[in-house]
């Protein structure tokens, strides 16, 4: 099954681009997914603090938080979009 994934903010620079597509066995889960993209310790470390998601990182299933759903155990499907970004505040 085909995954796309977007990056927002510093994201984009640190995983080098807008966004990537990913194709993955069927009943994949976020973290399958999160495992393959963080390729690397400086990225897993941009992403997992005790193997547990930084607080600031806010992951979305098709527009529905990972966090009101099952978390890293959020299952995909064919065609969805996973959006990646840091929390952000302003004033």
């Amino acid at each position: 099954m085909k995954i796309k994934i977007n990056f927002f903010a510093y994201f984009r620079e640190l995983f080098i681009g807008r966004e990537r597509e990913f194709d993955l066995r069927d009943g994949a889960t976020v973290q399958e997914l999160l495992a393959i993209l963080c390729d690397s310790p400086e990225l897993r470390s941009e992403i997992f603090e005790n193997n547990k998601l930084k607080p600031y990182l806010i992951i979305v299933k098709n527009g529905v938080s990972i966090y009101s759903l099952e978390h890293l155990s959020t299952g995909l499907e064919d065609g969805d979009i996973i959006s990646v970004f840091p929390l952000m505040g302003g004033g």
